[in-house]
Parts: C-alpha cells; structure tokens; sequence
C-alpha cells in the first residue's frame, strides 16, 4: 500500500511540476553590483514552454516593472520550438527607490510562467 500511495504521489508531483513555463531574465553585457538613475540595460528574457503546447499567444506575457521603465522591446525570436526570446532595454528611474525589479508573468490554466529580474540601485 505504501509503494502505491508513493508511486501515485511521485507521478502526480511531477505532472504538476512540470506544466509551467519557465522564464529566464539576463543582462546582455556587464552586470553591475548596483545602477545609478538614468542608467540603461539591455535584457535578455527566454521564454520556455515546458508543456510543450501554450494556449497563451506570446503577446499576452506582461511585463511590470517597479522602479523601471521599459524603453523598448524587440520582437520575440523563436529559438526551437518550445524556446523563444526577447530583448528589452530598460531605464533605472529616479524614484528613491534602492531596488528596480521587473516581473514577468504569463497566466494559463496550467500554472503559467513567473520570472523576476532584479537590481540594486544608488
């Protein structure tokens, strides 16, 4: 009994596990310990379906940034099938703030994709 309880709990956890997207955030170039206002750089965002198949189109990724401004954005490039990408310039804001953050989020009835990019500021 307690074999199949655990093989029923391994198959569900990794079928749940594995249904989101998966969302990457990189500077292109150097990376700084921390960005002065006004300072801009230039994000590399990848996109993975996991499940293989997304019923969300890529334009209904959202893009919130607190902090930050988001100067402009390139198309989205398909790398493979289930790989895509993006870049994003973006501009450290003047807000008192010490850190910038940008949050991506895409949001499906199979748990979606979240990924967070985040910087200290001066």
């Amino acid at each position: 009994m307690k074999k199949i309880f655990t093989s029923i709990f391994l198959l569900l956890f990794f079928s749940v596990a594995g249904i989101a997207c998966e969302i990457k955030i990189n500077v292109i170039g150097d990376q700084k310990a921390s960005y002065k206002q006004g300072d801009e750089l230039t994000l590399k965002v990848t996109v993975v379906y996991i499940h293989r198949i997304c019923e969300l189109e890529l334009s209904d990724t959202k893009f919130l940034a607190d902090g930050l401004k988001v100067l402009s954005a390139s198309d989205w490039t398909e790398v493979d099938p289930v790989t895509f990408t993006r870049e994003l310039k973006v501009k450290v804001l003047p807000d008192g703030k010490k850190t910038g953050v940008l949050n991506i989020e895409r949001n499906c009835n199979k748990d979606g994709g979240f990924g967070t990019f985040k910087i200290n500021k001066e």
